[in-house]
């Protein structure tokens, strides 16, 4: 292996998303961190270990060069990156800029510089990467307004129908066998993943990813989705991060903003208490495999742990556990056996397996969240 990721004791801060997500498996821009990584290191055939919630910079890359075996770069008593050949590591201070993924709502706050970043990332190192622009693209639609033409790339697998594309502040992307429904308008940055499918009339805004293999309609502001979730009809998505193999159902909304306009809280669940985030614009967190019913209506910062179900009317709790099912008029456990049912027909419907190493790291998510279901303990 030539690249190595390590965790820090600081990885339990991006709960409930690293209950089933190593840190470098987050998806922030068009690309994982492990794909970036990935992409900027492998024409080096020296192995480097990294910090698994580092964000790659160009000044980080061109420094890990440098290292000589066994030395390695620190910054606040934080390991940045080291190449691991001597033990012990010699340490040098990094003065420059080291950027990492501390609490979920990093995600979405760094995501629109993350695109812009990946886009000139991802057409340097050529290949399968090298999308075209609008204004290169084989027989582009007619139909299809684009505002900066330069700055909107799209796989030639793709299929974008009578949709309105502004990149006038910030690039689009549009990945491999993508579908862009007619009367969709994306404002970049904004990222589609591949073989995901934006529905008719979407409105799409800047510092948007959706990740591989989603479906997403409604309106959408600075949010990350990652594979296989869906948000496929009208409803309102702001400021949020959502995991993988998640289901929003229809005209479910999220708030992001308090009506007294105070700084948003959210749920730590490594410390068990609320955090104050400093931010004004702060929506929903949601484990993967969790899914809520139509209407469903998320106060402004909630958290949703891995694999709940929820449904009913009026606004849930700001934390909702792992495993939990019910809404705001009253919550009981999701059954292991009853959702690892659901999870099952819900992969094999995208041709996957519910395997049973999934099947085993979930169950243990299961076992150690039940004290935060705390109706399991009256």
């Amino acid at each position: 292996m030539v690249l190595t990721f390590v965790d820090d004791a600081w990885v339990s801060g991006l709960l409930p998303l690293t209950y089933t997500l190593r840190p470098q498996e987050c998806r922030v821009g068009i690309l994982t961190l492990e794909q970036k990584w990935n992409l900027l290191w492998r024409r080096q055939a020296t192995h480097l270990a990294v910090n698994s919630r580092l964000i790659p910079n160009e000044n980080l890359l061109q420094a890990a060069e440098l290292l000589v075996q066994g030395c390695g770069l620190r910054q606040g008593g934080l390991d940045l990156l080291w190449k691991p050949q001597a033990e012990p590591i010699e340490w040098n201070e990094w003065e420059g800029e080291a950027e990492f993924l501390t609490h979920p709502e990093d995600i979405f706050l760094k995501n629109g510089s993350q695109i812009r970043k990946d886009v000139v990332w991802l057409l340097e190192s050529g290949g399968e990467w090298a999308l075209p622009t609008w204004s290169q693209r084989v027989n582009p639609d007619p139909h299809t307004v684009v505002y900066g033409p330069d700055q909107v790339f799209v796989h030639p697998s793709s299929v974008v129908r009578a949709a309105v594309l502004d990149a006038s502040e910030g690039p689009i992307w549009i990945g491999d066998s993508a579908e862009i429904m007619p009367g969709s308008m994306l404002k970049g940055p904004v990222s589609i993943g591949e073989h995901s499918i934006v529905k008719m009339s979407a409105k799409i805004y800047g510092d948007t990813t959706v990740g591989p293999y989603c479906k997403v309609g409604g309106e959408v502001s600075n949010s990350v989705i990652h594979s296989y979730s869906n948000k496929g009809h009208d409803g309102f998505m702001g400021n949020s991060v959502m995991g993988r193999w998640c289901n929003w159902g229809a005209d479910t909304n999220n708030s992001n903003l308090k009506n007294n306009y105070e700084q948003v809280k959210l749920w730590d669940i490594a410390a068990g208490k609320f955090r104050n985030t400093g931010l004004t614009f702060c929506g929903l967190i949601m484990g993967d495999h969790s899914k809520c019913g139509i209407n469903t209506m998320f106060n402004t910062g909630t958290v949703v742990g891995v694999g709940a179900n929820i449904f009913g009317s009026g606004f849930v709790r700001q934390f909702i556990p792992s495993f939990a099912w019910g809404g705001a008029q009253g919550m009981e456990t999701f059954r292991f056996d009853k959702f690892a049912q659901t999870a099952e027909k819900v992969m094999h419907r995208r041709g996957l397996e519910f395997s049973h190493e999934e099947r085993s790291v979930l169950h243990r998510i299961y076992e150690e969240t039940a004290a935060h279901r705390t109706w399991e303990n009256k």
